[in-house]
This record gives C-alpha cells, structure tokens and sequence, in this order.
C-alpha cells in the first residue's frame, strides 16, 4: 500500500511530500544563484562592438569634419599660392 485513505482519497505520505518540497526549494535556489552568477560574468565581458552614435550626432560630426577640412584645404591653397608669389 502506498499511501493513507482519507475520505476517499489516496494520498501519498507526508515524508515524499517533504521531500520534493525540499528538492524544489534546493531547485530554485541554485538556479537563481546560477542565474545571478551568468549575469555577474556577463558584465565583465567586454564587447568590441562600437558604441552606438544617434543620427543627429552623425550628422553634426560629419558637417563638423567638412568644416574642419574645408579649413585646412584653403588654407593650404593659400600657402601654396603665397609661396608661388
């Protein structure tokens, strides 16, 4: 026999039920401790992936660099053209 009769119904003794409560405690807590841990070792990782730049910010570095490089063009010019005076 495996298990007591009460009122019609067949229950499983009191020590199984103890026993997977226990097992499903032991469970949850190494996976959160696993869990927690993979997210430890995840934020030491470091990613060579660039950082992401907004489109506005894009857009302004890029007019920023024309600007930059148009100066440094006409004034080469002007120097060459000085020097050939």
């Amino acid at each position: 026999m495996s298990g007591v009769q009460v009122e019609g119904y067949n229950r499983a003794p009191l020590s199984r039920i103890r026993i997977g409560a226990l097992m499903n405690r032991k469970k949850k807590i190494n996976q959160t401790l696993k869990s927690k841990a993979k997210k430890a070792n995840a934020k030491l990782q470091s990613s060579n992936k660039p950082k992401y730049i907004a489109k506005a910010d894009r857009e302004l570095a890029a007019e920023a660099y024309t600007e930059s490089h148009a100066v440094a063009v006409n004034s080469v010019t002007l120097d060459s053209e000085s020097a050939e005076s």
